[in-house]
């Protein structure tokens, strides 16, 4: 029988198993949620299993029809390599990731203006983070 690892990669096994996980935003996944909300951007939470790629569930996906995502990392819980390891899991699959340390939601101004400046930009082959 396959690892855990390798039946995440599997769509319909990684649906079911991040749904029977109950997942809910945490606290800055919340705040993030509502300062998009708050200014109109288009980005929706899926971080509760709704989408998943190559068994990785990002935490917010563009929906005007750009391959962005954003993820939002704690600083307990991420380190820099981690940040490397999923923007790049997600660039092999087409999409350019913009993460957010939760820290940054101290000033949300800071964090719409990031958001804006992300969604703005035309990414180019290869280019894949705005970290």
């Amino acid at each position: 029988m396959p690892g855990l690892a390798q039946r995440n990669r599997d769509p319909e096994f990684a649906k079911k198993r991040f749904a029977g996980c109950h997942m809910q935003p945490n606290k800055a996944e919340k705040q993030l949620s509502e300062l998009l909300a708050a200014n109109s951007l288009p980005y929706r939470y899926v971080g509760n299993g709704e989408v998943v790629f190559g068994g990785k569930n990002p935490d917010f996906i563009n929906v005007d029809g750009q391959k962005k995502l954003i993820e939002v990392f704690g600083v307990y819980w991420h380190d820099p390599f981690d940040v490397a390891r999923r923007t790049e899991h997600f660039r092999q699959y087409g999409f350019s990731t913009l993460c957010i340390w939760e820290d940054e939601l101290k000033e949300p101004e800071k964090v719409v203006a990031k958001i804006k400046s992300f969604n703005r930009r035309r990414i180019s082959h290869g280019e894949n983070r705005l970290c």
